[in-house]
């Protein structure tokens, strides 16, 4: 397997420069290996980012190189794939939290029959942010970390449970008379 591995450095003076690039890297869903040296998987979703990685920091007065990396031993590629996977793990963790939370609330509303429309469009943007949210970490999940199918699982049932809440909040308004 191929690899693009990346070195970094941005002016110590600028905490604005070091957080930004920081941010930038782990959004990529880039590994550190350690302070300001970084790896992903040689694919062309990441040759793209990484270049505008260096413009960023080459902005910022920094420096940037990279390397293709073209054989790891066996045993530190399969290490690497599980420190990726460890991280997505972290990812999915806080999507399942945050959907587990949605149904919390839902179940809230539900109990104190607060059919609002304002309620709805609460849940739906909620449940908009977790879906958006999922598909950026899917994105960084190269090497199909194993609790990406329950987070599907539960996103599906949060949809399931947010129609429910709609269907709810539809009927108790139509008995209002607003329909």
């Amino acid at each position: 397997m191929k690899w693009l591995l990346f070195v970094y450095k941005v002016p110590s003076d600028s905490s604005t420069a070091r957080v930004t690039i920081w941010r930038k890297v782990k959004r990529i869903g880039a590994l550190y290996l350690q302070q300001s040296v970084c790896i992903v998987p040689y694919m062309e979703k990441f040759l793209k980012e990484v270049e505008d990685l260096k413009k960023e920091v080459k902005g910022f007065g920094g420096d940037f190189k990279s390397f293709e990396v073209v054989a790891l031993e066996e045993e530190v590629e399969k290490d690497l794939i599980e420190q990726f996977n460890r991280q997505r793990r972290e990812e999915y963790s806080e999507v399942i939290e945050k959907c587990e939370e949605f149904f919390k609330e839902i179940e809230k509303e539900v109990s104190r029959k607060n059919f609002t429309f304002a309620e709805l469009e609460e849940n739906e943007d909620e449940l908009s942010k977790l879906y958006r949210w999922f598909k950026k970490v899917a994105e960084r999940d190269v090497f199909n970390c194993e609790m990406r199918a329950k987070a599907e699982e539960l996103l599906k049932k949060a949809s399931e449970e947010f129609e429910k809440f709609s269907a709810m909040v539809y009927e108790k308004n139509k008995e209002e008379g607003e329909f």
